[in-house]
């Protein structure tokens, strides 16, 4: 069965603040979608921007309301390993399912990705999931890398966002070989990604559009290949809409639409750019929902 795993967002108050209750509803609004899992504090979570604290608390809050329902990744990613150790000291007890990383970049990074992941893997008490998102970090792995990375027992798969039909086949070659998870992190290649082999999607508008993503799964289990392409240009006219034709709106515009959908009280966001986001693309959004309502909710 291929999964569809929401890379939650993070909903603050107007004012600024974590805003726990609107998080509780996003998580219930989930599991009502019956998405396979959560992605707790990775890039759509704006994990870079919580405080320590803040990170404690939703990390509680996700566990507390998802339990055992679904699978709960939990994003332990930081500047450093110290941090990324301490984060996952911290929440061990916690009972998710699963830890995710993106390892830091620049001079902070892996001089070595594979001894870095592997060393990291040595230490983890349940499975880990690499975040491979080289635009965020610069770290890039090679075919041979990505084959000695997935052989650690510890280390489950991969959540594959480098946008790059290269490294998806590359990494479907290596599925066939030894076994692991492979999760596409692009909404724009679901369908084919699922038909070639992928397990599933970590995907950060499934946080809006979950229902449609579970419809083009279950097409894919089924053989409905027509099918879950119908649906792929479908989701794909919501996802720009709200987005944005060149993704510019990719969490103010998220936000906005969780907000008009009335299942969390706030578009905030901390990531500055995305504050800018005009009236005009609000209504694009707001008609976009009201056209789609039924199949968001």
């Amino acid at each position: 069965m291929k999964q569809i795993i929401s890379a939650a967002v993070t909903p603050f108050t107007e004012d600024g603040k974590l805003d726990v209750d609107s998080a509780a509803r996003l998580y219930e609004h989930g599991l009502r979608q019956k998405l396979d899992g959560f992605f707790v504090m990775g890039s759509m979570g704006e994990w870079a921007l919580l405080s320590p604290d803040e990170r404690d608390l939703l990390a509680k809050t996700a566990c507390g309301v998802i339990g055992k329902k679904a699978k709960i990744l939990l994003g332990i990613s930081d500047t450093g390993m110290p941090s990324i150790l301490h984060n996952m000291e911290k929440w061990q007890h916690l009972g998710h399912s699963h830890w995710t990383v993106i390892p830091p970049g620049n001079w902070a990074g892996p001089g070595d990705p594979v001894k870095y992941l592997h060393d990291l893997a040595d230490r983890v008490d349940r499975p880990l999931y690499f975040y491979y998102l080289p635009a965020f970090n610069g770290v890039n792995i090679t075919m041979a890398q990505f084959r000695e990375i997935l052989s650690h027992p510890k280390i489950a798969g991969v959540k594959n966002s480098a946008g790059s039909m290269r490294v998806r086949k590359e990494l479907l070659f290596i599925k066939q070989e030894q076994p692991f998870e492979l999760y596409e992190g692009e909404e724009w290649a679901l369908d084919e990604s699922l038909l070639l082999g992928c397990d599933g999607a970590v995907a950060g508008f499934a946080s809006t559009a979950g229902a449609l993503m579970k419809k083009l799964a279950a097409d894919i289990d089924a053989g409905d290949f027509p099918g879950a392409a119908k649906i792929q240009r479908h989701l794909l006219e919501i996802y720009y809409a709200v987005y944005g034709p060149l993704v510019t709106w990719w969490t103010a515009g998220q936000k906005y639409a969780l907000q008009y959908l009335g299942i969390i009280k706030s578009g905030a966001t901390r990531v500055a750019a995305q504050n800018a986001m005009p009236e005009s693309q609000r209504a694009i959004i707001r008609a976009c929902v009201d056209k789609n309502r039924a199949e968001l909710l």
